[in-house]
């Protein structure tokens, strides 16, 4: 019999405000697998690829959210009027490229730097098109001048003053609602090039030392009696835990852990 053990996965970069970390079992025979050959591998039916990829996917645009932004930056969302609609997806992308060229040249005459987050709904559900955008903005950028230069309908800045980062958390799930109905490897966000990222390639760094059976053992405990946050916060020093999922994987029965933190002022 294969023995097991705890991996740690976490996304993460140095001097980042948030991370993601992973709790869970883990096999010898589990790792041996993934060192063999790709031929030799036994491939995922395409339906949990999928899965699996949007998941990834959702984490990854929350991460960059956290790390990225903060009070006082902008969500945005640009809808179209009915005597503007684009015929297809293509069209509205390009009168929304259209309206970042505009942006972009409102932040620079401000001597901002525009960082942004960009998620389109509409494209495969029965939502009409349209496009969410967090930005950074601070004083330095007027609400009305990034509204009025939308031109085909609505727009709507709001400043992100939300209460704690739990706020963060559920705006970052409404705005990935469009992942679930993506297409295979196709993402419903993007994003500017001069984001805080995960350092590592791939982004997602493995310990398999540092948790043991007896500290897994002891969140699940920790989880009935309420006092995950004071036995998480004296493993990550340094960082705060502002949410968690602990129980038992439903396919392989094994217990995991996921937690989010964010460091420290």
């Amino acid at each position: 019999m294969k023995s097991t053990f705890i991996r740690e996965k976490s996304l993460t970069a140095r001097k980042c405000k948030y991370k993601e970390v992973d709790w869970f079992e883990y096999s010898d025979h589990e790792q041996e697998a993934v060192r063999r050959t790709r031929r030799s591998r036994s491939r995922a039916s395409p339906p949990k690829i999928k899965k699996m990829n949007n998941e990834y996917s959702r984490r990854y645009f929350q991460w960059l959210f956290f790390n990225n932004f903060e009070v006082g930056d902008y969500h945005l969302s640009l809808t179209f009027d009915k005597d503007h609609l684009p015929n297809t997806f293509d069209d509205g992308k390009k009168e929304v490229d259209k309206y970042m060229r505009r942006l972009r040249r409102i932040y620079q005459k401000a001597g901002v730097e525009l960082k942004y987050l960009m998620v389109y709904e509409g494209r495969h559900s029965k939502s009409r098109l349209h496009w969410h955008l967090i930005i950074n903005g601070g004083k330095a950028i007027d609400r009305d001048a990034i509204e009025d230069i939308w031109k085909l309908g609505y727009a709507n800045a709001d400043r992100l003053r939300l209460q704690g980062e739990k706020s963060f958390q559920q705006l970052s799930g409404y705005l990935m609602k469009e992942q679930g109905n993506s297409e295979k490897n196709e993402r419903s966000w993007s994003s500017s090039l001069n984001l805080l990222r995960p350092e590592k390639n791939p982004s997602i760094v493995t310990d398999d030392y540092k948790i043991s059976k007896r500290r897994m053992k002891q969140i699940q405990e920790a989880a009935r009696n309420d006092e995950v946050r004071p036995f998480v916060e004296s493993i990550y020093k340094g960082f705060e835990l502002i949410h968690y999922r602990i129980g038992t994987n439903e396919v392989t029965g094994r217990p995991f852990a996921r937690l989010c933190l964010r460091r420290k002022e």
